[in-house]
C-alpha cells in the first residue's frame, strides 16, 4: 500500500479551522516540499485581507479606506504567491500522467476558495451569536454555508486523491497580472 505525500482534504480543513499548526510564516517557495506551510500562510493572509476589506468599506474616513486598499493590493499579491507555492509543493510530490484528464482549477486555487469559505463561515457564526445585531439573519445563512463547505471539502478530497493516483493533472497556477492601463507596472 502506498502512503500519499499529500495531506487529505479533512486535514487541510481541520488546519484552516484551527490554524495553530505548522510554521506557516515562511515566504512562498522557501520550503517547496512542505504543503501545509503555504496553506496556513495563505489562510492567515486571507484572514488579514478579509479584515482589511471591512476597513475599505468603512465610513471612518478616506485615509483609512485608502490605506486599506493599498494593504488589500499587497495582501492579494501575497495570496497569489501562496497559491503558486501550494501548486509547486503539490507538483513536487505527485507524478501526473500525460494522459490524465486535466482539471480546470489547481489545488492552490481550490484551497484558496476553501480558506475564504472557512473565514466566511466563522465570521457568519460570530454574527449569528445570540444578542448580536441581525443574529437571526446571519443564523439563516449558516446551513447553506455549511453545505457549501461540505461540498467543497468533498471536491478537494476527490481532486487530491485523483492527483495522487495520477488520474488527474493540473496546470500550475501563475499570476501574471499587469498593473496600470498601458504601463507595464509591477508584475505580480
Amino acid at each position: 500500500m502506498t502512503v500519499s505525500s499529500l495531506p487529505t482534504a479533512a486535514t487541510i480543513l481541520d488546519a484552516l479551522q484551527c490554524p495553530a499548526g505548522p510554521n506557516g510564516g515562511q515566504e512562498p517557495g522557501e520550503s517547496p516540499g512542505e504543503i501545509m506551510d503555504p496553506i496556513l500562510a495563505l489562510h492567515r493572509n486571507n484572514a488579514e485581507q478579509w479584515d482589511r476589506e471591512d476597513d475599505a468599506r468603512s465610513e471612518q474616513g478616506d485615509a483609512l479606506v485608502a490605506q486599506a486598499k493599498r494593504d488589500i493590493d499587497r495582501l492579494n499579491g501575497a495570496r497569489h504567491r501562496y497559491i503558486e507555492a501550494i501548486d509547486r509543493a503539490v507538483m513536487a510530490v505527485i507524478t501526473p500522467s500525460e494522459d490524465a484528464q486535466m482539471v480546470t482549477e489547481s489545488p492552490g486555487m481550490a484551497i484558496d476558495r476553501l480558506s475564504v469559505l472557512v473565514i466566511r463561515l466563522a465570521s457568519t457564526e460570530a454574527r449569528a451569536a445570540p444578542g448580536t445585531a441581525d443574529a437571526r439573519r446571519y443564523a439563516e445563512r449558516l446551513p447553506r454555508l455549511r453545505c457549501q463547505l461540505d461540498a467543497l471539502e468533498r471536491a478537494i478530497a476527490t481532486l487530491l486523491e485523483e492527483l495522487d493516483a495520477g488520474t488527474r493533472r493540473f496546470f500550475a497556477y501563475e499570476s501574471l497580472k499587469l498593473y496600470g492601463p498601458g504601463a507595464p507596472g509591477p508584475v505580480g
